[in-house]
């Protein structure tokens, strides 16, 4: 009984420890619980703030890009991928901002890899961009065509603009004006706000002689857009008044996008302070022609001057007298050249010949200039140059090749046999012409676009009456130039330096391209020097220039080379 009644309180305890264990266990479980409950929202909480934050981001960098801040732009779609790796749209952003900044071998990989996910055909359209950036022309007509065909299924107005835009460029390049025309008016129909598509049509309109179209197209963007201060534009429509001989209208406009300039926009400056200097010039205000001159030369990239045709040409001249003094200082010990008696003329007498030439050559053009085109600049007028350019070209053609004749007929010998040469050099007459049209399209094709090095003496894509007979009476001047003017420099100086200094002479005389004319005049000087006369190099000369306006006129891919 003793021990019953011992082992009941030992039986009430342990009850009472369990019935104070148990509110500890459920107390431990509740924290726990809620705990869990505690690090769930917390996790939440990170992922919404994360995703949030990636959006914030975004819609910074899809604002700054639409603002023109591509490089913050950049920046803040760099800061959402951080947040966000994940995020096509923010890939597909950037991509797009690498493309304008240039940075085309990131944009190209980025596109490359997030392509496919897009699920429009935007990645398409600027693969096509950065390959026609590239100059990867069967590439970005490859991505022209595939672009259209995922537009059909999937319509954009703006991505459909943009093609067009492209296509354009393409169809310009390849010399295809019409359909190039056609496609700048697809992209103008479907974004008439792309002050880039605009200026582009009427740049190509200016190029084509169609002033008044070009007029209209810009005359529309303003009425449309309301935009009346485009520096871009108001420099063009000045542009396009100078070429029509409205100097005064003209000067005003360039005056006004020369203020729209931004101060970082040094080039575009330059060039409009170049054409305001001439204005200035024609209207007879030289105090305002030297002003804009010298703060041109101040805004432009003096390395790239350097490298212009004009610089070029000087250099060529400088070449030229310090050729003449060498020859000149070792003249004592040159063997004369013993084809030929020393010609009844003298060196000077041919290098007078051509210099009254010249001037007979600019005579006519500055009266054509003057009564015909009603603007006595019209040699630097846009448009305008071409026939002034020619008109100088033939004066100065006759005028050579006539003096040349006269001066041998003079001395009692006959100017045909002598000035031409022995015949039957036909043939070779006519393989080193097809060679100098082979060198002149090599130049066109493969040297830096936008006439950095100058372009081809007559633009073939317009060629007028003028123009052609030009090239059909160039060669006249032949009979002054190895007629009379290397064989009197062969007897002083011996024939290797008379190739080198005729050669130089013949390439300045026509100014541009000079790296190509050097080349070309070098060669007709050794052809002369090989078989004396003017025969090979006439025809030479006739073959090539002809030639060369026959592909233009004939092939679009030739003419495309003149619209860069």
């Amino acid at each position: 009984m003793e021990a019953e009644v011992l082992r009941m309180p030992r039986s009430t305890n342990v009850t009472r420890d369990a019935l104070s264990v148990r509110p500890l266990r459920t107390a431990a479980w509740v924290l726990g619980l809620l705990s869990a409950l505690a690090i769930q929202t917390l996790l939440a909480s990170s992922a919404q703030a994360q995703v949030f934050s990636a959006e914030r981001y975004l819609q910074e960098c899809l604002r700054f890009e639409a603002g023109g801040d591509l490089s913050t732009a950049r920046q803040s779609c760099l800061n959402a991928l951080e947040v966000d790796p994940r995020s096509i749209t923010a890939d597909l952003a950037l991509a797009r901002i690498d493309t304008a900044l240039g940075e085309y071998a990131a944009a190209e990989s980025r596109l490359n890899r997030i392509r496919a996910q897009v699920g429009t055909p935007e990645p398409t359209v600027l693969l096509a961009e950065i390959a026609f950036a590239n100059e990867r022309w069967e590439e970005a007509q490859g991505h022209v065509a595939r672009a259209r065909a995922e537009l059909a299924a999937a319509p954009d107005a703006s991505l459909v603009a943009r093609l067009a835009y492209l296509q354009g460029n393409l169809s310009r390049r390849d010399g295809n004006v019409d359909e190039a025309l056609a496609a700048f008016t697809e992209a103008i129909g479907f974004d008439g706000l792309n002050v880039s598509y605009r200026l582009t049509d009427a740049a190509l309109r200016f190029r084509l002689g169609d002033v008044e179209g070009a007029q209209r197209q810009l005359a529309a963007y303003e009425e449309i857009s309301g935009d009346v201060r485009n520096a871009a534009v108001k420099s063009l429509q000045g542009r396009l008044l100078w070429a029509q001989g409205q100097v005064g209208a003209a000067a005003e406009q360039l005056e006004a996008a020369l203020a729209l300039r931004g101060l970082r926009d040094s080039s575009a400056q330059a060039d409009d302070l170049r054409v305001l200097s001439l204005l200035y010039y024609a209207q007879g205000d030289f105090d305002s022609g030297g002003i804009a001159l010298r703060e041109a030369s101040r805004r432009g990239n003096l390395v790239g001057q350097a490298t212009t045709n004009t610089m070029l040409w000087l250099l060529a001249l400088v070449v030229l007298l310090g050729l003449i003094l060498v020859a000149e200082s070792r003249k004592a010990g040159v063997v004369p050249d013993a084809a030929a008696e020393p010609p009844p003329w003298s060196i000077g007498e041919a290098f007078g010949i051509l210099i009254a030439a010249a001037l007979v050559g600019l005579a006519l053009s500055l009266a054509f200039s003057t009564l015909v085109q009603h603007n006595l600049l019209a040699l630097v007028t846009p448009l305008q140059r071409q026939d002034a350019l020619a008109v100088y070209a033939i004066g100065f053609a006759v005028t050579a090749g006539l003096l040349a004749w006269r001066r041998v007929a003079r001395v009692g010998i006959e100017p045909a046999a002598y000035l031409l040469g022995p015949s039957g050099q036909l043939v070779n007459g006519v393989l080193l012409g097809l060679a100098l049209c082979g060198l002149m399209l090599a130049y066109l094709a493969f040297i830096p676009r936008g006439g950095l090095f100058g372009s081809f003496l007559f633009d073939l894509a317009r060629p007028t009456p003028l123009v052609v007979a030009a090239l059909a009476l160039l060669p006249l001047a032949e009979f002054a130039f190895r007629g009379l003017l290397q064989p009197g420099l062969a007897r002083r100086y011996g024939a290797s330096h008379a190739v080198g200094i005729v050669g130089l002479v013949w390439a300045i005389a026509y100014g541009t391209p000079i790296l190509a004319l050097v080349a070309a005049g070098l060669g007709l000087a050794e052809a002369t020097r090989r078989r004396p006369g003017a025969l090979v190099a006439f025809v030479a000369v006739l073959v090539a220039w002809l030639t060369l306006l026959a592909f233009a006129v004939a092939l679009p891919q030739v003419r495309g080379l003149f619209l860069l």
